[in-house]
């Protein structure tokens, strides 16, 4: 029986290939070459280079160095072709480092839309310790440099005006290299306890000063207590600057 089928299949085989070129023929005169079905939909690698295209862009006016990463899209995702430029918009006004959503549209007849996102890594010179310091500690100039950093590991309000943080006192100890926050300085003490200051007192467009004893130490607007030198007597006054506080009469 096998030595049959083996005689009937090697004798249909030339019938059997002219009949099979002849579908492959027409099959290949009925379907579209592979351009053009390529062609009636979107590409969606020129879409990601559009949105990064757009991002870039948004971030160039802000004089900042950045990094940017367009999503991928969904390879099962068919787009048709938008035979008019794609729109494209940032849901939020502003590029912001971290996650970003961004609004891709065709407005044709074979209208659609999709929601792409984009990592943004965002990067800024900010300043930070260069050594170890305790917390009441006086910060000086040499006590810190900027450094480049991605923002968008930054969790609390940074710095990077230098003349903000010198001269403030840090509320805990700090290691090398961390970030200069905000929530850990407190004011600069302008007058410290035991200073010679000023009195000024103020009333009706006159004025009088008299030299006092700073009784406690304090940052401008702060309230503290000073001793008159001439007349013992002890007052409370705002602090206006290194040598004066103001009292009203």
């Amino acid at each position: 029986m096998l030595f049959l089928y083996v005689l009937i299949t090697y004798k249909h085989r030339p019938l059997f290939m002219k009949l099979f070129s002849k579908i492959l023929f027409f099959l290949l005169l009925i379907a579209p070459p592979v351009s053009a079905v390529e062609s009636t939909f979107t590409n969606h690698q020129e879409l990601k280079s559009k949105v990064h295209a757009y991002l870039t862009n948004q971030l160039s006016n802000d004089d900042v160095e950045f990094s940017i990463n367009v999503q991928n899209i969904d390879q099962r995702l068919k787009l048709k072709s938008c035979p008019e430029e794609v729109e494209i918009k940032a849901m939020k006004d502003l590029i912001k480092a971290g996650r970003n959503t961004v609004s891709v549209r065709c407005n044709s007849d074979v209208s659609w839309r999709i929601f792409m996102t984009a990592q943004v890594k965002i990067f800024g010179q900010v300043l930070v310790y260069r050594h170890p310091l305790n917390k009441g500690h006086l910060i000086r100039e040499g006590d810190i440099n900027l450094k480049k950093v991605e923002l968008s590991t930054l969790r609390a309000t940074y710095l990077s005006n230098t003349k903000l943080a010198i001269n403030h006192v840090l509320k805990r100890n700090v290691n090398r290299g961390a970030v200069i926050s905000v929530n850990n300085l407190s004011k600069p003490i302008l007058i410290k306890k035991g200073d010679t200051i000023v009195i000024l007192a103020e009333s009706n467009g006159f004025k009088i000063s008299m030299k006092a004893i700073a009784l406690s130490s304090g940052s401008k607007g702060d309230k503290i207590r000073a001793k008159n030198i001439k007349t013992k007597k002890i007052v409370q006054g705002i602090i206006f600057d290194a040598q004066t506080i103001k009292i009203n009469l």
